[in-house]
């Protein structure tokens, strides 16, 4: 039954993707052309590209807003008449709704992505083909711990923003039961995040034991030879969730572990509400 409601989803919303799709490809493609092939640029030109990238980014804002508003229509509109009185669990509503939101992001990651590299081929002046290019990447020294450990934080980083996300919706609809009040669920969303947040940073104090994601060895980050961080997450003082200095990468053990609790708790608890406390 869930896999039909994941199809359901899927089938709901894939028109509205597809169009985002569309349009960003398009205009992707415009600015390209435009900075590739024109000699001098021009005001009209100029105005073309700063549109377009403004554009591309309301366009992914309004898509992230689509698909967390999803979940809103189901707790305040009449849709959600049907999609809880379905013999779903709330928890396996919930996990429908993420799946198709990762699948969605993922895509739309992916599809962007490779598009532009697709277009760097296409037009840069030195012409590469397939097996150059990727004899190129295998040539290159290329951190891959570094970037499958920043990929990891931020999927999990997404995950956790999305789930709060929902449970915010979800207090906010337990909260004031029928009244419609749009911004409600913001406030209560802000307010978790600070309190979150502040929380995490705490415990990345207190206990700064970090794993070497190179060596996979438990250290302190007092023996992190810390030089030009390439790049961090929650940095603050001599303490921070992940962090690479290019050579070593440290990824700090009570803060993500605390990040791994906070989706679980937020989504049990989400789940609990979409079964216990909606009052159709």
């Amino acid at each position: 039954m869930m896999g039909r409601y994941i199809k359901y989803e899927i089938k709901g919303s894939y028109k509205f993707i597809l169009g985002v799709l569309a349009l960003v490809l398009i205009l992707i493609t415009g600015i390209f052309a435009y900075s590739i092939n024109v000699d001098e640029g021009s005001v009209l030109g100029g105005m073309f590209v700063g549109l377009s990238t403004l554009v591309i980014f309301g366009t992914l804002l309004t898509t992230f807003l689509y698909i967390v508003g999803s979940f809103r229509k189901e707790l305040y509109e009449d849709r959600g008449y049907l999609t809880f009185t379905l013999p779903l669990t709330g928890n396996k509503i919930l996990g429908a709704k993420l799946i198709v939101a990762i699948i969605w992001f993922i895509l739309l990651g992916i599809v962007i992505a490779g598009y532009n590299i697709l277009m760097v081929m296409i037009f840069t002046p030195i012409k590469l083909n397939i097996s150059e290019f990727f004899s190129m990447i295998r040539g290159m020294n290329i951190p891959y711990r570094e970037i499958i450990a920043f990929a990891i934080a931020v999927i999990i980083s997404g995950v956790s923003t999305l789930i709060l996300i929902y449970f915010s919706m979800a207090l906010g609809r337990v909260t004031l039961r029928n009244k419609k009040i749009g911004g409600f669920w913001f406030v209560i969303f802000l307010v978790l995040s600070g309190l979150i947040s502040y929380v995490q940073i705490k415990i990345i104090q207190l206990l700064p034991y970090y794993i070497d994601l190179n060596t996979f060895k438990i250290i302190s980050y007092d023996m992190f030879n810390k030089g030009f961080a390439s790049f961090s997450v929650i940095q603050f003082n001599d303490a921070a969730l992940l962090t690479s200095n290019g050579d070593t990468t440290i990824l700090n053990i009570g803060g993500f572990l605390y990040n791994i609790l906070i989706v679980v708790i937020t989504f049990l608890g989400t789940g609990h509400l979409i079964e216990n406390k909606i009052d159709l």
